[in-house]
């Protein structure tokens, strides 16, 4: 079952355009860099791709489908996902203005950050809809199950945004090494958090 070269070309540019695009993703794992530093970047980092898993298993089953085909279901991913990244914008703001320094600077469990991202992947309507509507079109019945296809092909958006997120954590690690002592913890708990209230109107207005 072997996928035209000109064919996989294509899908690979249109993987490149979506993961350069700032997205929810990108912002989970800049802000978690700049407030807790590399290794929480990278955990979330981690759970952006078990997130997009099950967004590419969900649309090899055709689960994705009968949601993006139902209005009701799709704005209500929508919300939830606006309601989502409000509550972590929230909370970073929040953090920014606690007077406690230490629990600003304190390193949060790795899982935290994983689960997060992985909950930032799946309540993102973009990624549900690249997997749902631009996928399938790189799908040709004729050379086989339709499903193995939509598993081949869809790892391959996560391994390209391999490079991208690594750099975007390097980047994030060093600002926030140069910034964080003092009172430089808190502007960049205050990034963070506008970043994602940002986001999460966005979201919530988008059509």
């Amino acid at each position: 079952m072997p996928i035209e070269p000109a064919v996989l070309a294509t899908y690979l540019v249109a993987c490149a355009v979506m993961v350069v695009v700032p997205g929810p993703d990108t912002a989970f794992v800049l802000g978690q860099t700049l407030a807790r530093g590399r290794r929480a970047g990278w955990a979330a980092t981690c759970g952006i791709y078990a997130g997009a898993s099950v967004h590419i298993t969900l649309a090899a089953l055709g689960v994705s489908t009968a949601v993006a085909a139902s209005p009701v279901l799709f704005e209500a991913v929508r919300l939830v996902g606006a309601t989502y990244l409000l509550w972590l914008g929230v909370l970073a703001l929040c953090a920014a203005f606690r007077r406690d320094r230490s629990a600003l600077t304190a390193a949060p469990p790795a899982r935290r950050a994983f689960v997060q991202g992985m909950l930032t992947n799946l309540l993102n309507p973009k990624v549900t809809m690249f997997f749902v509507a631009f996928l399938p079109q790189f799908v040709d019945p004729a050379r086989g199950p339709v499903w193995l296809q939509m598993m081949l092909l869809g790892p391959l958006l996560p391994l390209l945004s391999v490079p991208f997120f690594a750099a975007v954590i390097v980047g994030a690690d060093r600002v926030a090494a140069r910034v964080s002592a003092g009172p430089g913890v808190r502007w960049l708990h205050g990034a963070t958090g506008a970043i994602f209230v940002g986001l999460a109107a966005r979201l919530a207005l988008a059509r």
